[in-house]
């Protein structure tokens, strides 16, 4: 029996991590494009609810009596470099503890209130039943997306 699982990091530290079965496991999947579609339509999932939670935050705290010199000076803070010290998403698909496929993305574009505080458990049933999807397939695109196993 294989062990499947996926994991979210942020800075290589775990944000969520589960395990799940797949009834029909088909061996080929590991090696088709089906996989790097399924883990781009997964982390799109992801970075749609932050982006989603991003404007709620951003909305809750705007404020339209702020003065000009206030907000020139939020403008002269947000200049800089985004990217200076970059939080890192990484989203892993495991088969029997070896990561069989994985992506990476910035969180820095999410305010850090967002990307330091992700809750994705309504996100986990849709994921996995993605997943199981994918590597339950028969009828695969088997070209060869670069997995090593």
């Amino acid at each position: 029996m294989k062990k499947f699982e996926f994991v979210l990091y942020i800075n290589k530290n775990i944000i969520v991590q589960r395990y799940f079965t797949v009834k029909n496991f088909n061996h080929s999947t590991l090696k088709s494009m089906d996989l790097y579609w399924c883990i781009k339509s997964v982390t799109k999932m992801i970075q749609d609810d932050l982006k989603a939670k991003s404007e709620d935050y951003m909305w809750k705290n705007y404020n339209e009596f702020a003065d000009r010199a206030e907000i020139e000076e939020q403008l002269e803070n947000s200049e800089r470099n985004i990217f200076e010290n970059e939080d890192v998403y990484d989203f892993e698909i495991k088969v029997d503890d070896k990561v069989v496929i994985g992506t990476s993305f910035t969180g820095n574009v999410y305010p850090q209130r967002v990307r330091y505080s992700v809750d994705i458990r309504r996100l986990i049933p849709k994921i996995i039943s993605e997943i199981q999807d994918t590597l339950e397939t028969k009828n695969l695109d088997v070209e060869y997306c670069g997995i090593n196993l």
